[in-house]
């Protein structure tokens, strides 16, 4: 058997039934093998389209996303998505290969080194006969290292005959780390056990690690407040005390309970500069952070106490201490004075509605989404100005059914990513909220979604500029015009794609979007026009 049909063979024997790839010579033979097994080949548009396809897969379907390109400038095409997946550490394997051994061929580049820049690991198929055991290698790091992998598979090995190989061997995630002894957790108690006004904040890392119960028992048990990250977001849903997203995107009632809190106990949170407010929200407040990765310790804000952990170990773990203390319920002024104030509160509280004439208050367009959409749906967001009045306004079921496409801070990879979630086939409608930008970055995938059939809703978020730097021109004195662009009618052209569109200026035409969702066969483009004059963000 050829190189080339025991790749095909290998990458289904680990349970991959998805390749995200474009075809060029290094995968022109394996691609049509691993289909023709059987496999699904989404073929896409562009190289940066199918690694940020692989990671939408990867985070939302909780397996090994797989994208395939070939050689040269194929590979360099896809930095930018490999950079967003390393830096979001998602579990992406990326097979290229090597151009032909020839010294003068014009597509030779160093993969390894440009694959570590990106923060991805590296690994290449040696000889025909290692094959497997090279693919077997790269997958126990994707899982291991919790990143991407580049699996460079030289073209000159493709055709030669794969002899013997080893067994396929599946990864084995690691284990959570032991939950803190007492002595560790010593400090951090003695922080809780002082505060009068508690809050306990999870981020994603407390979302993965299945901490939510843990930590509503230790909210309960020392009268905190509940909040959470972006990436955390209804993690609380429904608990009396939940501020919702702690942080630049905090509502009224949340803004004041952090700033009345007097100690913060995080949890699997990285205590960003969003969330800390470059500091100035933990000024003068009492931080115990516990985190498995010991070097985010102190990397955005000063921490009292640090605790090496997992989340929900860890909770559990002070719980147990805090019960053997006699500690069962305390600081019930504060989490009674918690609960009546988020009672009386609705995210409409805090809008002054900005729609005009021919353009509506995107926090209004996305509360109507919110109710219009069923309950259970995925959202995968793009980064850009819009995401002030999407992200505190449209909910999800789970905190893991909802992703941003930004930890390189690229606008523009969100759609990609929301194609490779639908083709997670997840069972939840897949909407992905973009940028009028980032949309025409990458408006040749949206043809992907269209070939392959899949119920995507796509909202762009229009305002006709590149939002943030719209503001920040007027803001230096210079005509905003620049950012500025007069794109083509976005509905026509999705039409003409073969996909179905709406163009919403006001915030009621958004309920064709729930009318029309239940008999998607394929994407639906929803244009909502905003004013670029209406800023939201704080600069």
């Amino acid at each position: 058997m050829k190189v080339f049909h025991t790749l095909a063979g290998a990458l289904a024997a680990h349970g991959v039934d998805t390749v995200f790839g474009l075809m060029g010579n290094a995968n022109l033979l394996y691609l049509p093998a691993f289909a023709e097994a059987g496999g699904r080949l989404v073929a896409v548009t562009h190289e940066a389209g199918a690694v940020a396809m692989a990671d939408g897969y990867a985070r939302m379907s909780g397996s090994i996303g797989v994208a395939s390109v070939t050689h040269g400038p194929a590979f360099t095409n896809t930095l930018t998505s490999l950079v967003e997946a390393a830096r979001s550490h998602s579990r992406v394997l990326l097979v290229t290969g090597d151009p032909p051994p020839l010294p003068t061929h014009f597509h030779h580049f160093d993969i390894a080194t440009v694959a570590a820049t990106a923060g991805a690991g590296y690994e290449r198929v040696h000889e025909p006969a290692s094959l497997v055991a090279d693919l077997n290698r790269s997958m126990q790091r994707i899982v291991a290292e919790r990143r991407p992998v580049v699996l460079n598979v030289p073209i000159g090995l493709m055709q030669a005959e794969a002899g013997e190989q080893a067994p396929i061997a599946l990864p084995v995630a690691p284990g959570p780390l032991a939950a803190p002894g007492v002595e560790a957790l010593d400090g951090a108690l003695g922080l809780v056990d002082s505060a009068k006004r508690p809050l306990v904040l999870a981020g994603y890392g407390a979302v993965v690690s299945g901490a939510r119960d843990a930590l509503v028992e230790l909210a309960d048990r020392i009268g905190a407040a509940l909040a959470t990250t972006v990436l955390g977001k209804e993690l609380f849903a429904g608990h009396p005390r939940d501020i919702g997203v702690f942080g630049s995107l905090a509502h009224s009632v949340a803004g004041a309970v952090i700033a009345e809190s007097d100690c913060v106990v995080a949890f699997g949170a990285s205590l960003n500069m969003w969330t800390a407010l470059n500091g100035d929200l933990f000024r003068g407040k009492k931080v115990v952070h516990v985190d498995t990765d010991p070097a985010r310790f102190g990397s955005y804000t000063p921490v009292d106490e640090p605790v090496a952990g997992d989340a929900r170990r860890t909770a559990e773990a002070m719980n147990t201490l805090l019960e053997q203390g006699g500690v069962s319920s305390t600081n019930g002024t504060w989490a009674e004075r918690v609960a009546k104030a988020l009672a009386g509160h609705s995210p409409q509280d805090d809008i002054d509605d900005h729609s005009g004439p021919d353009t509506v208050d995107i926090r209004t367009a996305t509360i109507r989404l919110d109710r219009v959409l069923p309950a259970e749906r995925t959202i995968v967001s793009d980064i850009g100005r819009f995401d002030v009045g999407v992200w505190p306004y449209l909910r999800v079921a789970d905190p893991m059914h909802f992703t941003v496409m930004g930890g390189f801070g690229s606008i523009g990879l969100g759609l990609a990513g929301a194609i490779g979630a639908a083709a997670a086939d997840t069972g939840r409608p897949v909407v992905a909220t973009v940028g009028d930008g980032g949309f025409m970055m990458h408006l040749s995938e949206f043809t992907t979604a269209v070939r392959h059939r899949l119920p995507l809703v796509v909202v762009v978020l229009n305002d006709g500029a590149y939002g943030a730097e719209h503001y920040k021109l007027r803001n230096h004195g210079y005509d905003p015009a620049y950012s500025a662009f007069a794109w083509p009618d976005l509905a026509g052209l999705a039409t003409a794609m073969g996909a179905r569109a709406l163009t919403v200026r006001k915030a009621d035409e958004l309920d064709a979007v729930g009318e029309l969702l239940p008999v998607l066969d394929g994407p639906l483009l929803v244009d909502v026009r905003l004013d670029p004059d209406v800023n939201l963000v704080r600069y």
